[in-house]
């Protein structure tokens, strides 16, 4: 018997050991039976996901209490439906459906002391008279906001798809740029901690600059349900920090592979470093309705730091939602665009919209379809690639 036939076996003796103990089956959920992939973590124990619902893995060995917003939370993604893969059609531009158009803006940071540029992806058919969401969405280390809407990655095309189709709501997507270096300590790009800290430092251009300028520049709601932040790679690490930070101000959080730095550790590339919080305090004051972590299996960039802080929300008790996209390497468009679509259908209480039915169903054939890759993006760690962008002084 091959080695592989044998580990498939034992995964699924095991899987089904645990589910006949589980907890779902209280709760009227169902027991995994063929994953012990964790998802997801609430008060009750650790989720699976199988045939597109949430399965009971194990419970905790302790419990506590939640406050009835907490539970109300716990409701909300529970309902969230995660697809490992983004599916292919939301990756192309479509006749018949209308897109985010993008604006090229300049503002004044006092933060920086400087003007800088932001991109935004304004909806379509946006009206004044409207108010939108806002997602904020925040790029990895030595690139900036519009290198976000390359060719591949579908940041323009997945929330037209979604929106189209009423997978999602129609929202804004800002793309700052994320190095806000306070006065005078500008340095050349390197990875070390004093480069770092102008992307640290960035919460300040965030909270006290870009959004009272989106909010004088475009119709927008403001409260935290209306307001989310998401990132990739460094954009991960600094959307989860900022998300703990002020969790009065972001109601959903999405943390797509991020990188070190959060907490204390050490990383092959910069060394030790002392970390943004102590692990015991990565705990959020104003539960979101929706946090979400992945990462690829076979990232070679930020290696198992995802899953780290995956474990130490989970050690804090701290509801949010995980999942591992099989295969992937952390440059691999799938990398992003598996979190980015599944995190644009489930917020701005999307999860609570009511499907609108059809006159025709697909069958399910239970064959599993490849799905080809988007074109490769050919990038390295140390190189920022150009985007063309056209500059709008406000």
């Amino acid at each position: 018997m091959k080695i592989n036939t044998i580990f498939s076996f034992i995964t699924l003796a095991v899987a089904t050991k645990v589910s006949a103990e589980c907890f779902a089956e209280k709760l009227g959920k169902p027991c995994c039976t063929e994953t012990l992939d964790v998802v997801r973590v609430d008060e009750n124990g650790q989720w699976g996901m199988e045939n597109g619902q949430f399965c009971g893995l194990q419970s905790f060995n302790n419990n506590y209490d939640l406050n009835l917003e907490r539970r109300s939370l716990n409701n909300y993604m529970n309902k969230v439906k995660i697809e490992k893969l983004c599916p292919e059609d939301l990756l192309e531009i479509k006749k018949g459906v209308n897109y985010p158009t993008v604006d090229s803006l300049t503002y004044y940071s006092t933060t920086t002391e400087t003007n800088r540029t932001l991109t935004v992806l304004v909806p379509p058919n946006y009206s004044p008279k409207k108010k939108y969401p806002v997602l904020y969405l925040l790029h990895g280390i030595m690139t900036d906001g519009a290198w976000m809407i390359q060719d591949g990655f579908g940041t323009i095309a997945i929330p037209g798809n979604l929106a189209h189709q009423k997978k999602a709501k129609e929202m804004f997507i800002v793309l700052p740029d994320q190095y806000a270096p306070s006065p005078g300590t500008e340095v050349e790009p390197a990875l070390n901690q004093e480069f770092f800290n102008g992307y640290d430092n960035f919460i300040n251009d965030l909270v006290n600059d870009i959004m009272p300028f989106m909010k004088k520049q475009y119709s927008i709601k403001t409260d935290r349900k209306n307001t989310a932040i998401s990132g990739y790679s460094f954009g991960g690490r600094n959307s989860l920090y900022i998300g703990i930070t002020r969790s009065d101000l972001f109601g959903y959080v999405g943390s797509f592979s991020p990188a070190p730095g959060l907490v204390p550790g050490d990383d092959i590339f910069t060394g030790h470093f002392d970390g943004l919080y102590q692990e015991k305090e990565l705990k959020f004051k104003h539960q979101p309705y929706l946090t979400m972590l992945s990462c690829g299996t076979n990232d070679t960039v930020v290696f198992d730091f995802p899953k780290q802080y995956h474990e130490i929300l989970k050690t804090n008790k701290q509801e949010h939602i995980w999942y591992e996209i099989t295969g992937h390497d952390h440059m691999d468009n799938e990398s992003f665009s598996s979190p980015y679509h599944n995190f644009l259908t489930s917020i701005f209480d999307q999860v609570n919209e009511k499907p609108k039915t059809t006159t025709t169903t697909k069958k399910t054939t239970g064959v599993k379809t490849k799905i080809t890759k988007v074109v490769k993006v050919v990038v390295t760690k140390f190189i920022k690639v150009p985007a063309q962008k056209t500059k709008k002084n406000n």
